[in-house]
C-alpha cells in the first residue's frame, strides 16, 4: 500500500480527514434537507381530491372556501367554511355554524376568538400551517373600504 505523503505534495495527507468529515456532513445535510421537503406538506392527503381545485377569482371582501381548495395544506378540522377580510386587515375564517375566528394577530386582538381550537394536526403530529388559508384570506383585503 502507497502512502498519501509518499505521492501527494507536503501538507495534503493531513488535510484529507478533513475533507471526508466535511463531505461526510455536506451529504447528512443534503439527506436531512431531502427527507424535511419531502414532508412538508404535513396534511392528510384526500384521495376524493387529489388535486385542489381552484376558488374563483374572488369579488368581494368575503369567499366560501373549503378543503377540497387546498387539498393537503387544508389546515382545519371542519372540511369548509367562509373566509373574510374585514376593516383593519383582520383576517377571519367563519365556521359552518357561524362562528367566526382569527386567522391573523390583527384579527385576534380585536377579540376575535382563536382558531386554535380549529387547527388539524399534520402527520407529523404538528398543526398544518394556516399560511395557505390566511394567505387566500388577505387577498380579499383588496375589496375592504
Amino acid at each position: 500500500m502507497v502512502s498519501v505523503s509518499a505521492v501527494a505534495p507536503p501538507g495534503v495527507g493531513r488535510a484529507l480527514p478533513r475533507i471526508r468529515a466535511m463531505l461526510m456532513i455536506g451529504m447528512v445535510c443534503c439527506g436531512a434537507l431531502s427527507v424535511a421537503a419531502c414532508g412538508g406538506g404535513s396534511g392528510a392527503k384526500d384521495a376524493a381530491h387529489p388535486s385542489p381545485v381552484p376558488l374563483p377569482e374572488p369579488t368581494s371582501n368575503s369567499q366560501a372556501v373549503a378543503s377540497q381548495n387546498l387539498g393537503h395544506l387544508w389546515p382545519l378540522t371542519v372540511d369548509n367554511g367562509t373566509i373574510e377580510c374585514r376593516a383593519g386587515e383582520l383576517a377571519v375564517f367563519v365556521a359552518p355554524d357561524g362562528k367566526s375566528y382569527a386567522l391573523n394577530d390583527k384579527a385576534e386582538q380585536s377579540g376575535l376568538a382563536s382558531i386554535e381550537p380549529l387547527r388539524a394536526n399534520g402527520a407529523g403530529g404538528d398543526k398544518i400551517s394556516l399560511g395557505a388559508l390566511r394567505s387566500r384570506t388577505l387577498q380579499l383585503c383588496k375589496f375592504t373600504g
